[in-house]
């Protein structure tokens, strides 16, 4: 199964193959339709390098506290970086912060969160039911959990109907074999998963041409 140590050796390269517009695009999905009008306390699950939290912060008001969690000190380490880069500087400086932690045992209290976020996450996860049940502990009642994850339908070639730009097309190659790997889903296979949780009005759609699933459940 995926290791902490590879993660931590391929951070560069997984930032430079994700930091492109239509990944970046989609990731500001995560967190569409999700009210503005009060602070809310948002966490980035598996945030890898950093790609997803930096889209989640651009588009969220400046009230909200918004966290990268990830188990791969390299991720980290290469967000951090990419926090200085010139792409990034339209986000003020302490808008995000950065933490180590494991899905299986989050470092959060009892209903301190109001979202979750995930990009390619759940899939990855040995003991998936482990870390929904870390996640609806941690979010507070009418909290929102929202994941982007593999579909297991499509081919390779939908992807051609979004980018051609070559990272992105890179991404996709590799993502396809890896999640056949670890386990893709369908939409009505990931909304069982989040009932089975203990989540109410769980639902999958497709998004990225059929390539990819997002996924929204709240706490009763």
């Amino acid at each position: 199964m995926v290791t902490s140590s590879l993660f931590h050796l391929a951070a560069r390269f997984y930032g430079w193959m994700t930091a492109q517009k239509t990944w970046r695009d989609h990731c500001q999905k995560l967190v569409e339709g999700i009210p503005t009008d009060r602070p809310l306390r948002i966490v980035d699950l598996g945030c890898g390098p950093g790609v997803s939290t930096f889209e989640i912060a651009r588009v969220r008001p400046a009230h909200d506290t918004i966290c990268g969690l990830d188990f791969a000190r390299g991720m980290l380490e290469e967000a951090k970086r990419r926090a200085r880069d010139p792409e990034n500087r339209d986000l003020p400086a302490g808008r995000i912060t950065w933490l180590r932690g494991d899905a299986g045992r989050l470092p959060f209290r009892d209903g301190s969160i109001d979202v979750l976020t995930g990009h390619s996450f759940l899939y990855l996860l040995p003991d998936r039911a482990a870390a929904l049940r870390e996640c609806r502990r941690v979010l507070r009642p009418g909290g929102r959990l929202v994941l982007m994850e593999p579909n297991r339908t499509p081919s390779i070639r939908k992807a051609l109907r979004v980018s051609r730009n070559p990272p992105f097309l890179l991404s996709m190659i590799l993502w396809r074999p890896f999640s056949r790997l670890y386990g893709r889903f369908t939409p009505e296979a990931l909304a069982e998963i989040l009932d089975a949780a203990g989540f109410k009005e769980a639902r999958a759609e497709e998004t990225l041409a059929g390539m990819g699933l997002l996924a929204r459940a709240i706490v009763p």
